[in-house]
């Protein structure tokens, strides 16, 4: 599903969005303008949260769309998931500063027997 499609608990002029905002003035002590952007915060959040049940929807070889289980970016493991790794220097001295005493120098192994 379009994140922009999903349900929002607040929508922009209603009852229930005045309602919440006029409570946190009230109850909360805080101002209007707070008050606001705790509810806008509160729509993104929901916006961003795919529903439960909801699949990825990405589009296949097949032309049809995907329908593994959506992570919380909206996309599935295979369309969208985990990193692919360190692409600068820096970033694959710091990966391999972070492994285990024993896995550099396996790693530096293998790099002087290929080049």
């Amino acid at each position: 599903m379009n994140k922009y499609l999903r349900p929002l608990p607040f929508p922009l002029g209603s009852p229930q969005r005045r309602r919440c905002i006029d409570h946190m003035m009230a109850y909360a002590h805080i101002s209007y303008r707070e008050a606001v952007a705790k509810v806008v915060a509160a729509n993104k959040v929901a916006r961003d949260t795919p529903l439960r049940g909801e699949r990825c929807g990405a589009r296949t070889r097949r032309a049809t769309s995907c329908m593994c289980k959506a992570m919380a970016n909206g996309r599935c493991k295979y369309h969208g998931g985990m990193s692919t790794g360190p692409k600068t220097e820096e970033g694959r001295r710091n990966a391999m500063a972070n492994l285990k005493p024993f896995a550099p120098v396996r790693h530096e192994v293998r790099e002087t027997e290929c080049c």
